[in-house]
């Protein structure tokens, strides 16, 4: 029964921990992300976690955390005030692809978002993972623009 309850997945928001197990390395599929210093990592997860509306979710297996994403809410004036919920750095480790963990990861954050009262939840992707989030329910909706500085 014990193994049994070590290979479920789990999809909660990230601690401190978290850091250790995987987190990071995981996000090396996105861009280099493994290479930060334990001390600079801590430093910018207590940033983000000062922050309500800054929250990143995670996947973990078996002690590991396999996948993850970020959601941020943005408060509005328009909509009556309104919030609305921006996905960043949806991530699943290689070898866990295809099994349904990204899905599961922002259906969490969906849910979230709309539990903090967001009236839409938008985010950017590259035209090959498309079906994915349209498989969610996502649609197109605008032109993606970039700066960078």
């Amino acid at each position: 029964m014990k193994n049994l309850a070590r290979s479920k997945l789990v999809i909660r928001k990230i601690r401190r921990s978290d850091l250790q197990k995987g987190f990071l390395e995981s996000l090396d599929s996105l861009r280099t992300a493994s290479n930060i210093s334990r001390g600079r990592a801590d430093a910018i997860l207590k940033k983000i976690a000062s922050n309500p509306d800054h929250v990143i979710f995670v996947a973990e297996k078996d002690g590991m955390i396999v996948g993850s994403t970020t959601l941020i809410i943005e408060q509005k004036f328009i909509h009556n005030g309104g919030k609305v919920g921006h996905i960043e750095d949806v991530v699943v480790a290689k070898q866990m692809q295809g099994l349904g963990i990204g899905e599961k990861i922002i259906r969490s954050a969906l849910m979230y978002a709309k539990s903090k009262g967001c009236y839409k939840t938008i985010l950017d992707c590259d035209r090959k993972v498309k079906p994915f989030y349209e498989k969610i329910g996502f649609k197109a909706h605008s032109y993606g623009m970039r700066f960078d500085h």
